[in-house]
């Protein structure tokens, strides 16, 4: 059973990533990334509590930004994930979530130690990808299934188990948030005393989370859900 755990801070706003807060996320956590290795090798003067490098928006970081295997990998779940086109990765999806986990894994404890949480809206992406990926074509994160736009999740997702917040085939209450483009979890939390259309929870373990059927009609009912074009 994997130890490891990816979270995004609850108290976080969880409204949608812009493509400009996506481009400092991944800015940052390259510099971070860049930080921890010159500084293991005695690079310089880098110090590893200065955590990550300001973000100043220049057409040089820009570029540095866009010519990195993290925005490449990040950019097509970014537009499946917050403007819902069929954009898939080129390389295989496993391949895609483990490598950018294990990047947001190297710098989380720099990133906390220096409470900035650079990575968060990298990991809000990744979520929200995941949370789309099942409301769109139930599919079962942990055992897999028929998925033929991704038929390289047929046998599950490797590294499923370091996402505590993401269920394996339901949604849970961040999942849900995230897809409703709300600032924070009490609008889920809340929507399960409406009196007219209450939203039904269920206990799984130690979470509690929405079946996809029952999300599905929850959120087309939200300004802040955008649908997947299927067109």
């Amino acid at each position: 059973m994997s130890k490891l755990n990816i979270e995004i801070d609850p108290k976080q706003d969880l409204k949608p990533v812009s493509i400009e807060a996506l481009t400092a996320s991944i800015y940052s956590a390259l510099t971070a990334l860049q930080i921890l290795t010159d500084s293991s090798q005695n690079k310089g003067d880098c110090d590893v509590s200065s955590g990550a490098i300001e973000w100043l928006e220049t057409p040089e970081t820009i570029e540095f930004v866009r010519k990195s295997a993290m925005w490449l990998l990040l950019e097509p779940l970014w537009l499946y994930a917050e403007k819902g086109e069929l954009v898939r990765p080129k390389d295989h999806l496993n391949d895609v979530i483990g490598d950018l986990l294990k990047w947001v894994c190297a710098i989380e404890a720099i990133s906390e130690y220096s409470g900035e949480n650079v990575h968060t809206p990298i990991l809000k992406v990744i979520t929200k990808f995941l949370a789309r990926l099942k409301l769109d074509h139930q599919i079962d994160l942990s055992s897999g299934g028929d998925v033929k736009r991704y038929p390289d999740l047929s046998d599950g997702l490797v590294g499923i188990s370091w996402l505590p917040q993401v269920s394996d085939k339901n949604l849970t209450i961040i999942e849900l948030a995230l897809l409703a483009g709300v600032s924070n979890i009490r609008s889920v939390r809340n929507a399960q005393y409406d009196k007219d259309n209450p939203l039904v929870f269920i206990k799984t373990g130690k979470n509690v989370e929405v079946e996809i059927d029952v999300a599905k009609q929850w959120l087309a009912k939200r300004r802040g859900f955008v649908a997947t074009n299927h067109e």
